[in-house]
């Protein structure tokens, strides 16, 4: 239950790490910049934790034999991962790309306890899990899906074929997610350090997002996210990020892929429900109602079923 309950903290920090980085990349322009600057303050939040704590930062010969090549570039992923989701509001619409990620997603690291990939603990589908799952879908539903179709508006989104190419490419948005999850765990698993694990990870994929950034002559914009014209707050989403992360490369082989990337999901659309109720953050006001209310005891229930 303790484990659990720090998943569910952990998921309050998504709204704000949201907040923060949809600010960020107001005032720096290109996403892969403000990107490269979230990575950026998550690798030196990291590197300093590393530090203090006299844990080793860079991996020993053992490991780099031991780690499948492709889980050292893990953040890589989620880089790819947040491209796509940048595209898909544009081009299937608000609440598809929302849902279609987030069921993907869900599914997904159910398959991956099914079946211990990534090194996982097997974790078989039995009654509880499946409907467990159901009171989480049941749940999201309520919560995301009702309100998104009251207010649902048509916008320049996709049609035919092109549609249905980003309508799959949300679901492997889903898919990765969910893998990026199950691999920063295995990855915690071979270097023995959850830590040095996410340290690793993040350097990895903030040098190469770097690169990038400078090759394309885009690295001078990087000054704005720290300007004193703009709220100081919008270079936080990276320090959420690490804690994230961090906490997945822990708790996931303790609770399982599935429990994990589900409580993550319920503190995330509480908070939510909080930050939309009370403005927080510039967010625009929506009251709670009580449907939302039932909606997140369902999924609270659901979690707690799978985890039994």
């Amino acid at each position: 239950m303790f484990y659990l309950l720090i998943t569910l903290a952990m998921g309050l920090l998504m709204p704000f790490q949201t907040a923060a980085n949809s600010r960020l990349r107001g005032v720096v322009g290109p996403a892969y910049v403000s990107t490269l600057v979230s990575f950026s303050v998550s690798t030196l939040a990291l590197l300093l934790v590393s530090l203090l704590a006299g844990i080793p930062i860079l991996p020993t010969h053992e490991m780099l034999a031991e780690a499948p090549c492709w889980s050292w570039f893990v953040g890589i992923i989620a880089v790819v991962t947040i491209t796509i989701a940048i595209h898909l509001f544009k081009e299937i619409g608000q609440l598809q790309a929302l849902i279609i990620p987030m069921f993907s997603q869900l599914i997904f690291s159910l398959l991956i306890d099914h079946f211990g990939w990534f090194g996982a603990k097997v974790i078989p589908f039995g009654t509880n899990r499946i409907i467990g799952a159901l009171l989480l879908i049941i749940g999201v539903t309520l919560v995301v899906v009702l309100p998104k179709l009251k207010t649902q508006k048509t916008g320049n989104t996709s049609t035919g074929s092109r549609q249905a190419f980003w309508q799959l490419m949300a679901i492997i948005s889903g898919c990765l997610s969910a893998s990026i999850t199950g691999a920063y765990a295995q990855l915690s698993n071979i270097v023995g350090n959850p830590v040095q694990a996410t340290t690793v990870a993040f350097f990895v994929a903030t040098m190469i997002l770097l690169l990038f950034c400078t090759c394309l002559g885009k690295t001078q914009l990087i000054g704005k996210a720290f300007s004193r014209s703009y709220p100081w707050w919008m270079w936080t989403g990276g320090l959420c990020g690490a804690v994230i992360v961090f906490g997945n490369a822990w708790l996931v082989p303790k609770v399982g892929v599935g429990v994990f990337v589900m409580a993550l999901l319920v503190g995330q659309l509480a908070l939510s429900m909080l930050m939309e109720h009370y403005g927080w953050l510039g967010a625009p006001r929506k009251s709670i109602t009580w449907v939302k209310i039932i909606g997140i005891l369902l999924m609270l229930a659901g979690v707690a079923l799978i985890r039994l």
